[in-house]
């Protein structure tokens, strides 16, 4: 099967190319201009259309088309013969064609074509030279060289692009792999919250239905003299707030264990205190308000465990590569967006170049900043990182916040 070239086109290669012909047609011309008493013109003409055959194809990328490569290799051998005829030192020029068949055309017919030159150079150099040992010798060595490099060289290539699909379908297969046992997590976890949310809220449900239904029956009754419904409704009342325990404990069990039974204003406390014990660092953290305080109480679930989850990411870089002395953690609330703040003195980084390299630091497994990034754009929010190399490092987060309309009272409950 041939190669397609113009995949493996190499400037360095055609630049070295030219350059070996360069040299060996400039020895050509220097033999013969050694041997005659005038100018040595027949050799140098037949010198000029080699010379401009061959940069005009080294000059531009390789052709794909394998006939427009042959054609030109062909008539840059026919101008090699009608050179050599004239001085034998343009045999070596042999070693260049080598080189050009091997590079150009598919192996077994670089292979070819240079066994044929290589005995068209031995009985051209016997021809010109006279018969010796050197004269055969030399051209049939060159040629078995040229040969040996060539299929090793393309013996090794095909290794190379072997190994480099084996290594792209693993990567492949790894993704697909991942992306698999992802989904099949995320099926299973569907179907944990179905059964969860089947035997809980819609049983809750279901016997609230059924109760209301017997209230209304009860209601009828009533008014022919019956008993009044009150024992119903209490039932339907306590099934409701069973029901609404149970999906709390579910929403519970779904956010971060270091919000249980606090605020995230508890949790960021704990993470500071746990972090200054824990290294040299002082963290602290401090809000912007009493009111703050206040506003933190009714944060939305998930973006409590989002920006703590941030936070303890944040705070966790601080201490494992920032080497500061002391970080503050700020979280700032108000009606519109919450905000916080993790700001250090430590050794800072340069943002740029990590902006540039976040989806290479992602791939190797570095995805702290990727990982809160995503968590916080995920609500809308944005999260901004301002370091400089020696100066400390601030990462400002802002989720903006539902606005909460008052629930409508029903008369009379």
């Amino acid at each position: 099967m041939g190669k397609e070239v113009a995949v493996r086109d190499s400037v360095l290669m055609r630049g070295g190319i030219a350059v070996l012909v360069g040299l060996l047609l400039a020895v050509t011309v220097w033999s013969a201009a050694g041997r005659e008493a005038g100018p040595p013109t027949v050799v140098a003409v037949t010198a000029v259309p080699f010379a401009l055959v061959a940069a005009a194809g080294l000059s531009r990328p390789v052709s794909v088309a394998l006939p427009r490569r042959v054609t030109w290799l062909t008539v840059l051998s026919v101008l090699w013969i009608v050179l050599a005829v004239q001085e034998a030192t343009a045999a070596y020029l042999a070693i260049a064609l080598f080189a050009l068949y091997l590079y150009l055309l598919p192996m077994w017919w670089g292979v070819m074509a240079t066994g044929v030159v290589t005995v068209v150079a031995a009985g051209l150099s016997v021809a010109v030279a006279g018969p010796s040992t050197g004269a055969v010798l030399g051209p049939v060595l060159s040629g078995l060289v040229a040969m040996a490099i060539g299929v090793t060289v393309e013996g090794l290539y095909v290794v190379s692009e072997d190994r480099r699909r084996l290594i792209d379908e693993l990567v492949r297969t790894r993704g697909l792999l991942a992306e698999s046992e992802r989904q099949a997590g995320v099926v299973e976890e569907r179907e944990r919250l179905a059964h969860e949310i089947h035997d809980t809220v819609a049983q809750g449900l279901s016997s609230i239905q059924m109760l209301l239904h017997a209230a209304e029956r009860d209601v009828r009754q009533s008014v022919t003299g019956g008993e009044p419904p009150v024992e119903r409704v209490i039932q339907a009342r306590d099934v409701a707030a069973d029901s609404l325990r149970e999906t709390r404990a579910m929403i519970a069990a779904l956010q971060p264990s270091d919000l249980d039974g606090g605020s995230l204003v508890d949790a960021l406390g704990r993470l500071a205190e746990a972090a200054s014990g824990e290294s040299e660092g002082d963290l602290t953290v401090s809000m912007e308000s009493e009111e703050a305080e206040d506003h933190a109480a009714d944060l939305p679930v998930a973006v409590e465990a989002v920006l703590l989850r941030v936070a303890q990411s944040a705070v966790a870089n601080v201490c494992q590569h920032a080497g500061a002395s002391r970080a503050l953690i700020t979280l700032s609330v108000n009606p519109d967006a919450v905000r916080l703040d993790v700001v250090d003195d430590g050794s800072g980084f340069d943002v740029a170049a990590v902006g540039v390299t976040l989806a290479e630091r992602a791939e190797e497994g570095h995805i702290g900043l990727v990982t809160m990034r995503r968590r916080v754009e995920e609500l809308g929010g944005t999260l901004e990182v301002e370091s400089a190399v020696g100066s400390g490092t601030a990462i400002a987060v802002e989720v903006p916040l539902p606005h909460k309309t008052p629930r409508p009272v029903a008369p009379g409950l």
